[in-house]
């Protein structure tokens, strides 16, 4: 009788044993999907926040280039107004005149030695060679120019020309395009296998001028030979 007791007792203990087995398998199975569930949102959140430092990135370049285009017009603008401050008379009187503090500084006054822009514009635009293009090559070409630390300073009207003049240049392969020490005659965009280049002549004359120069006068950025 004590025999079947004993006997009895570690048949219990051995299911209860394979039941607490059976349990704590099941917990661990649930935990394991817990933690795919957990890395497979941790995987999202990695990945959105890629997307989002990539915005960040590309929004921070796209305000560097438009910085690069508000400030030299932003400059032209306020010599401008200097300009023409400069050349009205006005008669003396009490509504020309303005007392200033002791502690109040003068403003000083610049102005720039340039031919009137919109005949120089007029002069260029009977020369100007137009080549079309879709849109998507204008845009890489224009941010090419806005990207280049010599051509981003240049005036809108002047970029806008420019994508209007380049014209698409095939070459073969194992061709030998451009190579150090070269005189830069042309400029190229390069898109995939396409290239886009412009003869302007003074786009190397650029480059050579404004590593000597601070300052380019309006007429001499205008004033480009096409047709050479």
């Amino acid at each position: 009788m004590a025999q079947k007791h004993a006997t009895h007792c570690k048949i219990d203990h051995y299911y209860k044993l394979e039941n607490k087995c059976l349990e704590l398998k099941r917990l661990v199975m649930e935990k394991t999907e817990e933690l795919k569930r957990r890395d497979k949102i941790i995987a999202l959140l990695e990945n959105e926040i890629d997307d989002k430092d990539a915005t960040i990135r590309h929004l921070k370049n796209e305000i560097d280039k438009y910085r690069q285009v508000v400030k030299p017009l932003t400059k032209q603008i306020l010599q401008r107004v200097d300009v023409e401050d400069d050349r009205s008379v006005k008669a003396p009187g009490v509504e020309n005149t303005r007392v200033l503090p002791l502690g109040e500084p003068r403003l000083k006054r610049t102005a720039i030695s340039a031919e009137p822009l919109s005949s120089l514009s007029q002069d260029c635009e009977m020369r100007l060679v137009k080549i079309p293009k879709n849109h998507k090559s204008r845009e890489l070409i224009k941010g090419a120019i806005l990207d280049n630390d010599f051509m981003k300073n240049l005036e809108m009207t002047q970029i806008r020309e420019i994508v209007d003049c380049m014209y698409p240049v095939e070459y073969a392969v194992g061709s030998l395009i451009i190579k150090e020490g070269d005189v830069g005659s042309i400029v190229y965009v390069m898109e995939g296998h396409r290239a886009f280049n412009f003869r302007y002549k003074y786009c190397c004359f650029i480059f050579s001028l404004a590593r000597t120069h601070q300052n380019i006068r309006a007429q001499e950025l205008i004033k480009i030979p096409v047709n050479q």
